[in-house]
């Protein structure tokens, strides 16, 4: 296991220990969200472009943000059935998230899954090039406007010329603001993972809303996180500055794979320095 920190993993680790996500493959709901993720995949595989990087006969995928490795392992199961094989790489800022990643990911697949603790903002400084980038789990809410533009490009840094970016998104403006409503205290999950949210926070500079989130049952300090309401349209067309072309591809509901192919590398990632002000906000 490689090693290269970011300065959040702690608060995103707590985030986790309180926010109910799909964590821990072996119990009921892990195996129930691996049976779906492995449906998204199966549509995944039949996209053209994917059908032709296929055609290589052995390709090296790049999963970002990963946790357990949901979607990398799902994706690599996926193309190995179909007879390519796959050099899987899965990154996160969680190390005990990365260690389900590794043991899931040998049962699964029958061979090695390399991982490396990393921010996804941060993976050019692999200096190795991917045939494809995958980012599952809807993580874009973690990264504001200036963190997507250091995503994207350090992503486009790390694929080859014809290399893919496969991105899960949703769109949080229809499905909280105008079907919802943006809620100032609110329940998320259910059951025994239900936890309680509340606003507190909005950053001007960052277009981020900060929540404290705690759970349900425990009396415990809140966990404080920073999220931006991503909508599908500006994440893509993010994409497009930094990909030659991009595609959508329906899930379900707002749920959609957007993809990205031929990165432009016009921004690099190691020239790029935010304002002074956002180290303020």
């Amino acid at each position: 296991m490689g090693r290269m920190t970011g300065s959040t993993w702690e608060e995103l680790a707590r985030f986790y220990s309180v926010f109910p996500w799909y964590d821990d493959p072996w119990d009921e709901a892990g195996r129930q969200y691996f049976e779906l993720t492995l449906g998204f995949m199966e549509k995944l595989v039949s996209h053209p472009w994917i059908e032709e990087l296929q055609g290589k006969g052995r390709v090296r995928i790049l999963e970002v943000c990963g946790g357990s490795g949901f979607g990398g392992v799902s994706l690599a199961k996926r193309l190995k059935e179909g007879g390519t094989e796959v050099e899987l790489t899965v990154t996160d800022l969680r190390e005990e998230a990365l260690e389900r990643a590794a043991r899931w990911g040998k049962e699964v697949l029958g061979e090695e899954v390399r991982t490396c603790v990393l921010d996804a903002r941060e993976v050019w400084r692999l200096g190795e090039k991917q045939d494809l980038v995958l980012m599952y789990g809807l993580s874009t809410p973690h990264f504001d406007p200036w963190g997507l533009v250091e995503l994207f490009a350090s992503v486009g840094e790390v694929l080859g010329e014809k290399g893919i970016f496969v991105l899960d998104e949703s769109d949080r403006r229809y499905r909280i603001f105008l079907l919802m409503g943006y809620k100032w205290a609110m329940a998320e999950g259910k059951d025994e993972g239900l936890c309680v949210s509340f606003h507190t926070d909005y950053s001007i500079y960052r277009g981020t809303c900060k929540r404290a989130y705690m759970r349900w049952e425990e009396a415990s300090r809140p966990v404080y996180a920073e999220t931006f309401m991503w909508g599908l349209a500006e994440v893509a067309a993010f994409m497009w500055c930094f990909f030659e072309v991009v595609d959508f591809l329906p899930l379900r509901n707002e749920r959609h794979f957007l993809i990205g192919r031929r990165p432009r590398r016009r921004i690099r990632p190691g020239e790029l320095e935010r304002p002074p002000k956002l180290s303020q906000a």
